[in-house]
């Protein structure tokens, strides 16, 4: 089976990491492991919030059972994220909940759409020393830096994708792959485009290109990263593959059929997937991760509440034989528990539940 025909056998599958190397067979093992060390860094999805006080102790991880009788608890976890998703999450990202698709896949789109849109905040501007803009849009350069320090919104300045054909859930090849955005120097579009990278408190500005077909596969641009902040796609970096040479037009078929590749830069050093790496269905692995994190926390934190039913009641004052509801409400990356009758938010740990304030959500 040829290179070509395997590819479009695999493209579209939701956990395929494809990796072409022309040079070493265990490119695919080394960017699966830097994948691996990856989401280890950046540990759990879910920050569990809440002001942790003294009381009552839980069982977690012990294996002790809280009480014999039945619990009569209620508690949905996925239940509360699809809610969540539905009334609030989907649409901060402008999407809508698709009834037709699973939790899972609303969640991709999600996490898709989120990391495709940064948050409105202040950052500083960094240019690298390779950057040259257009005589053209040199006053609509210093308005969009204006804009990027002041913390203005850069939703009208990114892919059209976003806001004109309303797809913030598209999958950006470049992004998934490099970790690069491209910046539009008007509202309206632009014959060129700015190429960054964009973190919460931050923009590289990268180099200012022609909106042609093969920019998403330009070398320079991982190049100019590497000379000019490399910490910043360290994540990226392959150890023990060697260097290879390939063609922008070999490259570019490989992004089209969501396939990974190496990159090798001057002095030696390759990268592959520095912004995460694609799936074969063209998703980001890092989302993927990301949405597998969710749903383990998820189940993770249901089991804890139901094995510490008694718990919750005592720290309610909730008779036994009154039903008990403990929900969880997300924003962004932080969760809290509460009990919705009474509106009562409640702190969990490890080690640690406790009564706190009230809720109001």
């Amino acid at each position: 089976m040829s290179k070509s025909a395997l590819l479009d056998k695999l493209k579209g599958y939701t956990r395929t990491f494809v990796v072409h190397s022309n040079t070493s067979p265990y490119a695919a093992a080394a960017a699966m492991g830097a994948a691996m060390g990856r989401s280890q860094a950046r540990g759990p999805y879910f920050h569990l919030a809440g002001e942790h006080m003294s009381g009552v102790q839980s069982e977690a991880g012990t294996g002790g059972a809280c009480e014999l009788a039945p619990s009569n608890l209620k508690v949905d976890f996925r239940g509360d994220w699809a809610e969540f998703l539905r009334q609030k999450g989907m649409a901060i990202c402008g999407l809508k909940y698709d009834e037709s698709r699973a939790l899972e896949e609303n969640t991709m789109r999600y996490l898709n759409a989120q990391r495709r849109i940064p948050i409105t905040a202040r950052r500083a501007v960094h240019e690298s020393r390779e950057v040259s803009v257009p005589q053209e849009y040199e006053a609509d350069y210093l308005a969009l830096k204006s804009l990027i320090g002041s913390g203005g919104d850069l939703k009208p300045y990114l892919s059209r994708d976003i806001l004109k054909r309303k797809r913030p859930d598209k999958n950006d090849g470049a992004l998934n792959a490099w970790g690069i955005q491209h910046l539009h120097f008007r509202p309206e579009g632009t014959a060129h485009i700015l190429l960054c990278r964009i973190t919460d408190t931050d923009v590289f500005v990268v180099q200012a290109l022609p909106h042609d077909y093969d920019v998403w596969v330009d070398t320079s641009l991982l190049q100019i990263l590497h000379d000019n902040w490399p910490e910043e796609i360290a994540p990226g970096k392959l150890h023990g593959v060697p260097g290879e040479a390939m063609p922008s037009s070999e490259r570019l078929s490989l992004r089209n059929q969501n396939a990974n590749f190496p990159t090798t830069m001057r002095d030696g050093t390759v990268y592959l997937a520095p912004g995460g790496g694609l799936t074969a269905s063209g998703d980001c692995s890092e989302d993927r991760t990301d949405c597998d994190k969710i749903f383990a926390e998820l189940a993770y934190w249901q089991e804890l509440v139901s094995s510490n039913a008694a718990r919750f009641r005592a720290a309610l004052s909730w008779p036994v034989s009154q039903e008990l509801s403990i929900r969880m409400t997300f924003e962004d990356r932080e969760c809290c528990l509460y009990e919705p009758t009474t509106g009562t938010r409640l702190s969990l740990t490890l080690d640690k539940l406790n009564r706190v304030e009230e809720y109001s959500g």
